[in-house]
């Protein structure tokens, strides 16, 4: 298991390196990285908008004033037309050579409208307005060069009329169709710039979502593995090494808190140290101390006077209470290094609680105290040696703190996948200000008994070491008289 252990700390570690690798920056500045990213990515869909929509501002703002250009010249080149026939035909019928400068006039007049409309962008009316000077040459031409205009000539110049006018209603037509699609193509383009809009702000807000997610979940991570490795802490075993991944700062962090792990994996070594040596040094001091009293109490040196025998008890006594202290302390600082290692067998749960019953027959009927075992046979996997001390342990106070008379249950029960023990008893229970405190080492309670010895204040603190190694917990239930504890440990069927 250790060595499974190691390797998986080795995996970890190594994981760890290979992110810090690959991100050397801190979550800070990823977080303003990612930012940055978000920001330039929105900035520049507003900026790409912003200049869309400043050409498509300008065509609309340039598109009326070409339209009435157009519409004006085509107007103008129409009146022109016309104005070119009828003064053709009063030629034709006055014969007066004056009129020709008039003729003359009204086609250059003509030429500079066709011209203005070629200058006109994309609009694309150059074949007809070339023919248009064709045939309005032709015409005029003929009336202002020849000096007799036969009656053939003028029936060609009153069809080439016709067909001028004809040709006006064409670029008229094709002018409008022109200016007809030019504005359906900027609706066209006005609703490829919105959804091509859209779609950069869906993208945008996607990838936005994305990266908060990324990071959130890789933060999220971090911060689940430092909450385990704070719990680790919290616990007994601190052997397994603290590898924390992710960004620079929350690396930096697990390696702080590994060097905490190992800072308290040295204190507790210390602890254990001293603890041993303290007790064993005491051990020789007490012992002696205890023969001297026992020469004493035999009145080995001299009969004794009946204060002086008073005296000598009072020592005993308290030497006694205090080589209990150092064999609990001795037995705490045993536990300690122990209760990780279990050794797991098939044991009838009932029938060892019914066992350890009979240990205390003596007690109890020294105090006309009864224990009530409710169960019934229950076969489980556990280590029956640390099962008995911890209901040693609840039985021995139980009886410690029973009044004389008084009724002690033991349940055995199992909820689920748990095997629950309960034990309670008629005493004076457990004051409110000590039920955070009745676990911790050495803690006693203000609610002592009066007739019988001061106990150490480890027994319950072992009790919730070995419920934890089995993998349970051990509860102190509220009630309105006496003490109640409840013990729950995985089942394991067997």
């Amino acid at each position: 298991m250790r060595d499974l252990r190691q390797s998986n700390s080795e995996i970890k570690k190594t994981d760890s390196f290979i992110w810090g690798q690959h991100f050397p920056l801190s979550f800070r500045q990823l977080l303003l990285l990612a930012f940055l990213s978000i920001i330039l990515l929105l900035g520049g869909a507003l900026i790409r908008t912003l200049v869309s929509l400043q050409n498509l501002s300008q065509q609309n703002v340039e598109y009326p004033k070409k339209m009435l250009f157009v519409l004006e010249q085509i107007h103008e080149l129409q009146d022109t037309t016309v104005s070119l026939e009828r003064k053709s035909r009063q030629f034709m019928v006055l014969n007066d050579p004056t009129m020709r400068g008039d003729i003359k006039k009204n086609f250059n007049h003509g030429s500079d409208v066709v011209k203005a409309l070629e200058a006109v962008p994309d609009i694309d009316l150059e074949p007809l307005l070339e023919q248009w000077i064709k045939l309005a040459q032709f015409a005029s031409d003929s009336l202002t060069n020849d000096s007799v205009v036969t009656p053939n000539r003028q029936q060609e110049i009153l069809n080439t009329y016709g067909q001028l006018g004809e040709l006006i209603q064409q670029i008229d037509s094709s002018s409008r169709d022109y200016l007809k699609k030019y504005n359906e193509t900027l609706v066209i383009e006005f609703k490829r710039q919105r959804d091509a809009l859209i779609t950069f702000g869906i993208f945008a807000s996607l990838f936005a979502v994305m990266l908060a997610l990324i990071l959130g979940m890789w933060l999220s991570q971090s911060l689940r593995e430092v909450e385990t490795a704070i719990d680790q802490l919290g616990t007994a075993d601190k052997d397994q090494p603290i590898f924390i991944g992710g960004p620079a700062d929350m690396r930096r962090l697990g390696e702080r808190i590994e060097t905490l792990r190992q800072r308290l994996n040295e204190l507790e070594a210390d602890k254990l140290l001293f603890m041993r040596h303290i007790s064993h040094e005491l051990k020789t001091p007490l012992a002696n101390l205890r023969e001297g009293i026992a020469l004493l109490e035999d009145q080995v040196m001299g009969q004794m006077n009946t204060q002086q025998t008073e005296i000598i008890h009072i020592l005993r006594d308290n030497a006694l209470s205090l080589q209990q202290q150092i064999e609990s302390l001795l037995q705490y600082n045993a536990f300690s290094e122990d209760t990780r290692r279990l050794d797991l067998e098939c044991v009838d749960i009932y029938q060892l609680l019914k066992e350890l019953i009979t240990r205390y027959r003596l007690q109890l009927q020294s105090r006309s105290l009864t224990i009530d075992l409710i169960g019934q046979s229950l076969k489980t996997r556990l280590d029956s040696d640390k099962i008995e001390i911890i209901v040693n342990n609840l039985l021995s106070n139980a009886v410690r703190f029973s009044p004389e008379h008084g009724l002690i249950k033991l349940t055995l029960s199992l909820n689920q996948t748990m095997i629950r023990i309960d034990c309670e008893d008629q005493g004076p229970g457990i004051a409110p200000e000590d039920r955070e405190k009745i676990f911790n080492p050495f803690y006693q309670g203000s609610r002592q008994p009066t007739s019988s010895r001061k106990g150490s204040g480890i027994g319950l603190s072992i009790v919730k070491e070995l419920v934890s190694a089995h993998g349970g917990q051990v509860l102190l239930i509220s009630g309105e008289q006496g003490s109640h504890f409840s013990v729950e440990i995985p089942y394991e069927a067997c």
